[in-house]
């Protein structure tokens, strides 16, 4: 999957690159769709050409594009996280995590057929 990067940290960080979409605000959102650079237990570095502020909260999803898990289950995954920028550099913003969830993520074709088994038990 992604090497292993070595450094002083608590968590070990994985050099694996996933899309993300961060969300800013709770009234009126700032949508960001961006890419992490590496990611750990504990947080994530996502890659931008113009990383948010420190002490600034988001919401993201990250999308765990596996393909032993597609194949198995039919998705991928998504990790959903809250958390709070806390370094930012020229190629991006390091995110730690405050709460974070690993759901499944429904594929195109089983989301159309959950909404017509849904249609159908409403008749």
């Amino acid at each position: 999957m992604g090497n292993f990067i070595e450094d002083n940290r608590k968590s070990k960080r994985f050099d694996i690159r996933f899309p993300a979409t961060i969300r800013v605000g709770s009234k009126v959102s700032i949508i960001l769709k961006l890419c992490t650079r590496d990611i750990s237990s504990n947080g994530v570095f996502i890659c931008s050409k113009h990383p948010l502020k420190n002490g600034i909260k988001v919401n993201m999803e990250i999308v765990l594009e596996n393909d032993t898990l597609k194949r198995l289950t039919g998705s991928q995954s998504s990790l959903k996280v809250h958390g709070t920028v806390v370094r930012c550099e020229p190629e991006g913003m390091a995110v730690k995590f405050n709460a974070h969830k690993i759901t499944p993520r429904l594929s195109l074709m089983n989301r159309s057929k959950t909404v017509k088994s849904q249609n159908s038990m409403a008749k």
